[in-house]
């Protein structure tokens, strides 16, 4: 009896049976037993938010109850749980995480030295774009710091409702003697999960001018992440209530949670949350050509891995970025970026456990290790907009801001066809039980594709007094790809020196 599924998520336990069979001892493997724990490198880190779905079935999994007998049958479900919940749901997150825009840390006042007065003037009419970055360097000697706050609610990821997100669970196969098939390996588990995640970010930017043609710029941001996930599981016995050996014996189906039913609610206890340092971004900014009517630079990021991955805090990975810089002269200031992100390996994009589960020779096993690391997806990044100077002391912007992720996680919405058992009966107590008719269940799948994220950007920067800048921006999501929200609104205050 063969579930037929367009799921990977049955082909990721054969896979996994597979590498199972060949695993190294070194790494731990060991029989899956009743209380075995299966959370690996989150066992304990319960309260990190990149251990909250990993754990949300509790340090077993998603166990069943021990059926008459005391055979490790009720562990065949925990494979595909497991796998659905470290790789495909927190790799597809924790990536989205660690490509969000930030504001730029340039300077809103840039100046110019003029030889005639033998002082630095204001350069720009402007105070310059919110997200985008403009070619004009703030001056030899020159200073400015800021702050800004974003506030993110996250609702979908990929176009799928975090608080209505379906998994259907499927069982290992081939439990049976010397491999064989058997009927309750039709059994589903049938789960509707909600994930709550928010993040608040205050950014900390500086930028100095090196020469009038080098700008240096620092970006610390400092985050707040929560994270909870619940889970509403049902077992759906397709193969029936009760199934046969090929001797005739009859036994009831041994698929039932622990509490006794076919259904039970899980919640991650406690909640994730974690606060500090997220990953530093250094930025150097070159003027190549400076023109009339447009100015020309060339600038490269580099963002180092300061914050706790495991908290979400950070990428967990160095990210390099070189990126060109096209901006106008003028009241009405036109600007185009594009760069190209290279990434470097990272908990986030591999496995966060360090934990494999799979079955062989009718017994299933775990192989236990380190948190593995996979490559963070390259981006394509570009932006084109315009600030414009609407009065000497109010600048409003406008930015699309595109970026290109590269064979990045992603969660897709499917579904499971579950097999027509109907025809599968058996007699108990004179009562004739029968399998159920097949079923088409939604659930997710997970892999890699390569996705275009395009955001809009509108704001406004306020000059309230001497060169003290307040800046306001929402940020709103222009497609469904990728961890979004509808709208991201941002908050700044900046402040330059040199002035005369």
């Amino acid at each position: 009896m063969i579930l037929q599924s367009k799921s990977p998520l049955r082909s990721t336990c054969l896979t996994m049976l597979l590498l199972g069979a060949g695993a190294s001892t070194a790494f731990g493997q060991t029989l899956l037993g009743q209380g075995t724990v299966v959370t690996g490198t989150c066992h304990g880190h319960e309260s990190d938010p990149g251990c909250v779905l990993p754990n949300l079935f509790g340090p077993s999994g998603l166990t069943l109850a021990v059926p008459a007998g005391g055979f490790s049958h009720y562990a065949h479900f925990v494979g595909a749980a497991q796998q659905t919940l470290n790789t495909t749901l927190s790799s597809a997150i924790a990536t989205q995480l660690a490509v969000l825009p930030i504001i730029s840390p340039a300077s809103g006042f840039t100046f110019t030295y003029d030889p005639s007065a033998g002082v630095y003037v204001r350069s720009t009419t402007s105070f310059g774009p919110v997200y985008s970055e403009r070619a004009e360097t703030i001056g030899r000697g020159k200073f400015s710091f800021g702050t800004s706050y974003q506030r993110f609610r996250f609702s979908t990821l990929d176009g799928i409702n975090l608080k209505n997100m379906p998994a259907v669970f499927t069982h290992v196969p081939g439990t049976g003697p010397s491999g064989a098939d058997e009927a309750y390996e039709a059994d589903v588990i049938q789960t509707n999960n909600s994930i709550g995640l928010n993040m608040d970010q205050t950014l900390l930017f500086a930028t100095v001018g090196v020469t009038n043609h080098l700008d240096f710029s620092v970006a610390v941001p400092i985050a707040s992440v929560r994270m909870d996930a619940s889970s509403n599981a049902n077992i759906i016995r397709v193969s029936g209530a009760y199934f046969a050996l090929p001797t005739g014996q009859v036994f009831g189906n041994p698929h039932t949670f622990p509490n006794g039913g076919l259904n039970q609610e899980y919640a991650s206890t406690p909640n994730g949350s974690a606060s500090g340092v997220g990953d530093v971004t250094f930025r150097l900014k070159q003027s190549l050509y400076r023109g009339k009517v447009f100015q020309f630079a060339g600038a490269v990021d580099v963002r180092t891995p300061t914050g706790n991955a495991r908290d979400y805090l950070g990428s967990g990975a160095v990210g390099v970025k070189p990126f060109i810089i096209l901006s106008g002269n003028g009241r009405f200031s036109p600007h185009l970026n594009l760069g190209y992100e290279w990434n470097g390996s990272s908990i986030l994009a591999g496995n966060i456990t360090g934990t494999n589960v799979f079955e062989q020779n009718e017994q299933v096993y775990i192989t236990t290790g380190p948190a593995t690391k996979g490559k963070l997806p390259a981006q394509l990044s570009y932006s084109l907009g315009a600030d414009y100077g609407l009065t000497r002391r109010v600048t409003l912007s406008f930015d699309y801001l595109g970026q290109t992720l590269i064979n990045a996680p992603r969660v897709f919405q499917d579904s499971t066809q579950t097999t027509n058992d109907s025809g599968l009966c058996n007699v108990v107590g004179g009562t004739n039980y029968c399998g159920l008719s097949s079923m088409t269940l939604p659930t997710i799948t997970g892999g890699k594709d390569t996705i275009a994220l395009s955001s809009g950007a509108v704001g406004m920067k306020v000059n309230l007094f001497h060169q003290l800048l307040l800046t306001a921006d929402l940020l709103f999501r222009m497609d469904d790809k990728g961890l979004r929200q509808n709208v991201t609104p941002l908050i700044a205050l900046s402040y330059a020196f040199g002035v005369k």
